[in-house]
């Protein structure tokens, strides 16, 4: 494995020409496949076909044509890219495009402005990200219209940053090149027959696009899940801010992440793979050859790891001198990661108590061996949250918020009963009633909440696709369990005509929203129902 950057970029540049080798042998395994039907049509003899002459002339055709497809295919990669994904610029008059023009302002001061690299937005609300560089020397870093609206500040950046740190470091350049060998035609292809819908699964085009998908895949072993780990360091030196980047990757994890909207032949360009691959989630040879994405879990692992020895480093240096008993606190202390991703602290439990800004959620730390979210330390939990519970004016249920693990406290929503997290915001409804929601229309929508719903009402495709989607590998999400029967709750589309992703319990007829989730459905349907998918109501 290569340790420094001279051997990391000559390591890379090898790996361009194996590229170039195998497209070599591939092209002249086709010619050579051609020339022997055609010899086997002709009758000729086999010796006619083996001559020495032929074989030179079949290498100098498969060298004149792999040059071809390389130049052609690598020479515009961009280009094609953008008008693949239907990928736009931001529009600085929206407030969430205008949020990420500002990150990618900074991120370019950060690194020196050694690169130009522009960003867009691919209209979908799928969550992920993905970078690329051509040959000519452009870099783009394209971000899905459903991560941008639904991350915070901090996560954005960390996510822009993971993708420009590929761009800056080299990794970009050799996964576009060997994407656009086969995994983009493959892309483009699979939309012509449909999202490889199964109506079309014997049309030429999807036989074409399927056999090119496979090809691409020959490319998957010479690209390393290291360049995963790489990234997500070098974001985490540009941002300072590991747990940022881990809570992005998580809720990337848990939601629908663009297949059947971005291409397979996309993968090895993306933050995580479009598709919850089983393979992807493992370890062994077989994973780490035809996998390019390391376990999400280990991703999310080692960015702990990091936020913690930052932690720790910010305590050895605080640490008052002297003997060691001395410097010993009379009781435990905490230190939390506040709203602003800033470490807090040190504070004895009843200083945390009466911080205001302190929720569940909330990553906790009492200088030892790890960092926690704040319902999971058992010292916090009871003494903190239940006393602001009981201020509030709502009753307090017996169920328990799957995120939050809080009681979720009664109230009404549209003037319809149900239940709601009094610190993530999550809503939990009996599925029945959802109806009741959607026929009303008394609340009024954030500028953030219209733009995630005026996007899906222009996404007419992703109906046809939204089957291929709604199938994803149940395995490779953390299921949640219901508040009320505690059975695993299915991770789905709410239906295929609103792809708004719900938490639902198949045992006893809950549906759970996550923050925005039911207003973003609401949104979709009373603007479907104005007739105008530009209709839109804000604060």
């Amino acid at each position: 494995m290569p340790f420094t950057f001279i051997e990391i970029e000559e390591a890379k540049t090898r790996r361009i020409w194996i590229f170039f080798l195998v497209l070599i042998l591939l092209h002249f395994a086709v010619l050579a496949s051609l020339t022997a039907a055609a010899a086997e049509i002709l009758s000729l003899p086999y010796d006619t076909f083996f001559s020495p002459r032929l074989m030179g002339w079949l290498i100098v055709l498969s060298l004149a044509s792999a040059s071809f497809h390389f130049g052609f295919a690598t020479l515009d990669t961009i280009h094609f890219l953008h008008d693949n994904l239907a990928a736009v610029k931001p529009d600085p008059a929206d407030g969430i495009h205008q949020r990420l023009l500002n990150i990618m302002q900074e991120i370019q001061v950060v690194t020196g402005n050694r690169k130009r690299i522009d960003c867009v937005v691919i209209p979908t609300l799928a969550m992920n990200a993905l970078a690329a560089v051509d040959l000519r020397g452009n870099a783009t870093i394209a971000i899905t219209e459903g991560l941008l609206s639904r991350l915070t500040r901090p996560q954005l950046e960390a996510v822009m940053a993971h993708e420009a740190y590929h761009i800056l470091s080299g990794d970009c350049r050799e996964t576009t090149v060997a994407a656009s060998f086969f995994g983009l035609p493959s892309a483009a292809l699979g939309k012509i027959s449909g999202g490889f819908a199964p109506g079309f699964r014997f049309s030429p085009s999807f036989l074409l696009a399927w056999t090119l998908l496979k090809l691409s895949q020959i490319f998957n072993m010479f690209i390393s899940r290291e360049r995963e780990y790489r990234a997500d360091a070098g974001a985490v030196r540009m941002t300072r801010n590991p747990i940022a980047l881990a809570e992005a990757l998580n809720l990337i994890s848990r939601n629908w992440r663009g297949v059947g909207s971005i291409g397979e032949g996309f993968e090895m360009l993306c933050i995580v793979s479009p598709a919850a691959k089983a393979l992807d989630e493992t370890d062994g040879w077989r994973a780490d050859l035809m996998s390019t994405h390391p376990p999400i879990r280990k991703r999310i692992e080692v960015l702990s790891k990091m936020a913690h020895q930052e932690l720790s480093e910010r305590i050895a240096k605080t640490a008052p001198t002297g003997r060691p008993d001395a410097a010993r606190p009379a009781e435990p202390v905490f230190y939390a990661l506040d709203p602003h991703h800033q470490w807090q602290g040190p504070y004895p439990l009843a200083e945390l108590s009466a911080l205001a800004w302190i929720s569940p959620l909330t990553w906790i730390s009492d200088g030892g061996a790890g960092i926690e979210r704040a319902w999971k330390i058992p010292s916090i939990d009871p003494v903190i949250f239940m006393n602001r519970l009981k201020q509030d004016a709502m009753p307090v249920t017996s169920s328990l918020c799957p995120s939050c693990r809080q009681p979720l406290l009664e109230t009404l929503y549209e003037r319809t009963p149900l239940r709601q997290c009094h610190f993530c915001g999550g809503i939990l409804i009996e599925t029945a009633k959802i109806s009741r929601i959607m026929a009303r229309a008394e609340n009024s929508f954030t500028d953030r909440i219209s733009s995630l719903s005026k996007t899906v009402m222009k996404e007419n495709q992703l109906k046809q696709s939204g089957h291929r989607a709604q199938n994803i590998n149940r395995t490779m999400i953390t299921l949640r369990s219901c508040p009320q029967c505690k059975n695993p709750m299915t991770r789905t589309f709410y239906s295929l005509a609103y792809l708004v992703e719900i938490d639902r319990c198949n045992f006893c007829g809950l549906t759970w929203f996550d923050p925005d989730e039911l207003e973003m459905l609401q949104c979709m349907i009373t603007n479907k129902m104005a007739g105008d998918p530009l209709v839109e109501r804000t604060t």
